[in-house]
């Protein structure tokens, strides 16, 4: 009995995961009145929204509300673009850059379970 209760945890915690994994909310940047593209991503169980559309050549200003102190949520890393960043809980933070050129960029949280895609057109 004790056998089947775990493995009905495992089954519903590995739903979850494939749940956040493959779920999308896009949303495109918004260029504000000094001409940087800017975007909020909120941390909290997830980044919401997860997937990011940029301009290649205009700067960006990505700001991570973390609403959270998981520890897996403690950094986010943009492969491709060379950036790692401490986001300190319950706080906003802000990354500024340029990309240079278009294509799919993914930001994650150090273990992965968090996962984003940045597009630059």
């Amino acid at each position: 009995m004790q056998i089947l209760g775990i493995s009905l945890i495992l089954v519903v915690i590995g739903l979850y995961v494939l749940w956040l994994r493959f779920q999308r909310h896009q949303e495109a940047a918004v260029v504000g009145a000094s001409g940087v593209q800017e975007a909020t991503v909120v941390i909290k169980g997830a980044y919401q929204p997860n997937v990011i559309t940029v301009q290649a050549g205009k700067p960006v200003a990505l700001t991570f509300d973390r609403q959270e102190d998981v520890e897996c949520s403690r950094f986010v890393t943009i492969d491709g673009l060379k950036i790692r960043q401490d986001l300190p809980a319950h706080q906003k933070t802000t990354l500024h850059f340029t990309p240079d050129k278009p294509g799919e960029y993914s930001f994650t949280c150090d273990m992965g379970m968090y996962q984003g895609r940045l597009i630059v057109e």
